[in-house]
């Protein structure tokens, strides 16, 4: 059970269009990797150093066609993760660009190329096992201070892609755009249901900041975009009539919890110009989508994720991890299917490891209404105690927003920061917080930033705010 087994039947069509109007058919694909394979024949570890370019797509299709167990890094990681990585699974190729040839050291050379992307071999690569449905290994938002990644089987990824495609109801007449990184697993998962359905994809390596990015979004008639609050925030700067053109169909949000008052203008936008907008919910380790808000209920269930995606499901437990039958009674959220991981692994012995449980506790906290629409309210790892009081630090953050505060919230157990990017009137700012959390303004501190440091999926990076608290201390 695995992707892109269609590609034969697809032909001629377009699968791919890069550098601005070159396109590859389906037909070419398979061509390429069938050329590929016969190199690289034995099933093998590789990583790949992914950018959003022709090569490194190619390279994660090739991986998932052929078999080959994959790890995808964002190239924007820092080149001293990246060795650290290389010496603990020791793959016996790298797949990236050619500015890398003069970095890995003698022992890596460059043996073939693959259109843009060059492929590097490990002459002390490390002979290795692994479990007969190893996919891929993606890292996850909650692990970028060390080497953790999730693991994802084969069936993971078509169950969720077929999950997918039943509830959105993509077409091979659909185009998408990556505008999000590649490496990232929500634009994988885009990726994913297009190419398995025959739809087409199309590689920018622009910023939604630049002309570049909307004069293709326009020519290439893209049909489905994909964001997450970070992208919302900066069209919503830049205005969403830039999402307007009659090819648009819908427009999906993932990746965390978009604002209240962007939420609300972008379902207006949507309403006004028949645009089909879906909410959605997910985790890398769930390959990665979990629920989902049908278009018609955004405006009635607005700022819930949903209910579970077909085929899945999700519910809560309490502290004694007990089922919750109550609506509107918070505990953590559970999902269970044929889409969650196979675990974590942090070096190249946990990659011979069988599938764990089909059983994935989310780490997220909320509750369901009495339709059974499910909210998350905040996150247990975020819930921290000052002096006795239990405080959720992101509830807190939410509730500074309807304030008119935009501010992203650790502490230390012993006071809590609060980061903003705007030059808020420090009294006023620090009295919302105190009423929010009845903690004494003694225990609450601001940090003004130039801007929220980012991970490369666009979310904040609570990892180096937490530096910064380290810092001053």
């Amino acid at each position: 059970m695995s992707l892109f087994k269609n590609f034969k039947k697809f032909k001629k069509r377009v699968a791919i269009i890069y550098d601005d109007n070159q396109k590859l058919s389906y037909e070419t694909i398979i061509k390429k990797t069938n050329e590929l394979g016969k190199k690289i024949k034995k099933r093998t570890l590789i990583i790949i150093i992914s950018e959003n370019s022709l090569g490194s797509l190619l390279s994660y299709i090739f991986c998932i066609i052929k078999k080959h167990p994959a790890i995808i890094i964002d190239s924007k990681t820092p080149f001293e993760k990246i060795k650290d990585i290389l010496k603990v699974y020791k793959p016996e190729f790298i797949f990236g660009s050619k500015k890398y040839e003069y970095n890995f050291g003698k022992y890596f050379n460059i043996k073939y190329n693959f259109f843009d992307q060059y492929i590097y071999k490990n002459e002390r690569y490390k002979k290795i096992l692994f479990e007969k449905n190893l996919s891929i290994l993606l890292s996850t938002s909650g692990s970028m201070g060390g080497i953790k990644f999730a693991k994802l089987s084969y069936q993971n990824l078509k169950f969720n892609t077929n999950s997918i495609l039943s509830y959105l109801k993509i077409k091979s007449s659909d185009t998408s755009i990556t505008n999000l990184p590649i490496s990232y697993s929500y634009m994988l998962s885009v990726i994913n249901t297009h190419l398995e359905i025959g739809g087409k994809i199309v590689i920018s390596k622009y910023s939604i900041l630049q002309k570049e990015f909307w004069n293709i979004f326009n020519s290439q008639k893209i049909t489905s975009f994909n964001g997450v609050p970070y992208t919302y925030e900066i069209i919503k700067k830049i205005g969403f009539k830039k999402l307007k053109t009659q090819n648009i169909k819908y427009l999906t949000q993932a990746g965390g919890k978009l604002d209240l008052s962007i939420l609300n203008e972008l379902i207006n936008f949507s309403n006004k110009e028949k645009i089909k907008f879906i909410s959605m919910y997910g985790q890398t380790e769930a390959s990665p989508r979990i629920s989902y808000l049908d278009a018609k209920f955004t405006k009635k269930k607005i700022g819930s994720i949903g209910r579970a995606i077909p085929g899945n499901k999700i519910y809560l437990l309490d502290q004694n991890k007990k089922k919750i039958v109550t609506p509107y009674v918070i505990g953590e959220l559970i999902c269970e299917g044929k889409n969650i991981f196979m675990g974590y692994s942090n070096n190249y012995l946990d990659l011979k490891k069988k599938s764990g449980p089909s059983i994935l506790m989310t780490g997220d906290l909320g509750y369901f209404d009495k339709n059974k629409f499910f909210y998350v309210t905040g996150r247990i790892s975020k819930i921290v105690k000052i002096f006795g009081n239990r405080i959720d630090l992101e509830f807190l953050e939410n509730k500074m927003v309807e304030k008119g505060f935009k501010v992203a919230c650790l502490s230390d157990d012993k006071k809590i920061f609060l980061f903003s990017e705007k030059m808020y009137n420090k009294k006023n700012l620090l009295s919302a917080a105190e009423k929010i959390t009845n903690v004494n303004i003694g225990y609450l501190k601001t940090i003004k930033l130039k801007s929220f440091p980012r991970t490369t999926n666009n979310k904040i990076s609570y990892m180096k705010l937490k530096e910064k608290i380290n810092d001053r201390l």
